[in-house]
C-alpha cells in the first residue's frame, strides 16, 4: 500500500434528515487545511431540505438514493470517488480545520496501515463543546484490542486507505447497526491500524443520535463480535473475543437496566417489554438493578 505525495482525499458524509447540522459538517470539510479534498453528500432517502442545503455549496457532489440505511450510503459514497484515501464524515459531525492534513500525514508515515485513527471530543447539539472522551492509545495489537472494546469512539475521526477499504469490502449494507465496528474489526484482522492520537472531530451528542439507545448499540457491537467467531485464531484471540461479548452485555445492560424504571414509570410498556426481553436475553442481572 503505496501513497502518493498529496493524495486526493474523499470525504463522504452520508445524511438522512440531519439537514439542520449538515451546513455545518459540509463547512467543516470546505475549511480544512489540507487541499486535495473531494466531498461527497449522500442523501439516504431524506424528506427533509437535505438537497437545498447541499446546493448551497457548489463543490459538493449531491447523491441521492431511497432509504437503505447508512452503511449502503457510505458504500454508494464510497463507490462514486476517486480518492486514494477516504474519511466517513455522520453528517451531524464536524472535522476540525486540520483533520485530514494529520490524517494524511499519519497514513504517509505508515505505508504499511490501512488507517490513521485520531480522537473526538463531545458537543452538544447547538455545537459547544462538552468534554473529551478518554481513547485509548492503542499501538500494537489492534485485532485483539478491537475485539476486547471498540476503543475507536467516532468513525469521522478515521482516515482510510481505499485499496484496503476495496480488498475487504467496504461496509456490509446488511447490518442495520454495528456496521463501522465490522468494518474495524474486518480491517484490523488483515492490515496494521496507527492510532496518531490528535483529536479531530467533533462528535455530536443529541437526543435523536443512535447512541442514545443502549439496545441497538448492545445489538450492533455483540452482532460485530458473532461475526468473528470463525475468524479468530488461538485462545489470546478467542479469549479476547469472549471478554468483548461480556464487555458490551454489561455496559449495554447495565444502561438498559436503569432505563426500564423510567419506561415503566412512564407506561410506554412496549418499550419496557422490549427493554425486560433483551435484559432477560443478554443481560439478566440488569433486571435485578431496574
Amino acid at each position: 500500500m503505496t501513497a502518493t505525495a498529496s493524495p486526493l482525499v474523499s470525504v463522504i458524509v452520508p445524511c438522512f434528515n440531519q439537514a439542520s447540522f449538515l451546513a455545518e459538517a459540509i463547512e467543516s470539510v470546505l475549511t480544512q487545511t489540507y487541499p486535495e479534498i473531494e466531498l461527497i453528500v449522500v442523501d439516504d432517502g431524506s424528506d427533509d431540505n437535505t438537497a437545498a442545503v447541499v446546493s448551497r455549496y457548489e463543490p459538493a457532489r449531491y447523491l441521492h438514493q431511497a432509504n437503505r440505511g447508512a452503511p449502503s450510503a457510505r458504500n454508494a459514497g464510497l463507490e462514486a470517488s476517486r480518492g486514494e484515501l477516504v474519511a466517513f464524515l455522520d453528517s451531524d459531525d464536524r472535522l476540525l480545520p486540520d483533520a485530514i492534513e494529520l490524517g494524511v500525514e499519519a497514513l504517509t508515515s505508515r505505508p504499511d496501515c490501512a488507517a490513521a485513527v485520531g480522537a473526538c471530543r463531545n458537543i452538544d447539539a447547538g455545537g459547544k463543546q462538552l468534554d473529551v472522551p478518554h481513547q485509548p492509545l492503542i499501538h500494537a495489537d489492534h485485532y485483539v484490542a478491537l475485539l476486547k472494546s471498540c476503543f475507536i469512539l467516532s468513525g469521522s475521526s478515521v482516515l482510510f486507505r481505499r485499496s484496503a477499504l476495496d480488498e475487504v469490502g467496504g461496509f456490509d449494507a446488511e447490518l442495520v447497526r454495528g456496521d463501522d465496528y465490522d468494518l474495524y474489526l474486518r480491517l484490523a484482522r488483515r492490515f496494521p491500524i496507527h492510532c496518531h492520537g490528535r483529536v479531530v472531530t467533533e462528535y455530536r451528542r443529541h437526543s435523536t443520535s443512535l447512541t442514545k439507545d443502549p439496545l441497538a448499540t448492545m445489538r450492533g457491537e455483540l452482532g460485530a463480535l458473532r461475526r468473528q467467531r470463525r475468524l479468530v485464531r488461538g485462545s489470546r484471540e478467542g479469549g479476547a473475543r469472549r471478554s468483548g461479548i461480556r464487555r458490551a452485555r454489561r455496559t449495554h445492560g447495565a444502561a438498559l437496566g436503569n432505563r426500564l424504571p423510567e419506561q415503566v414509570q412512564a407506561r410506554h410498556w412496549r418499550e419496557a417489554a422490549r427493554t425486560a426481553a433483551a435484559l432477560l436475553f443478554s443481560y439478566p442481572r440488569g433486571l435485578l438493578h431496574s
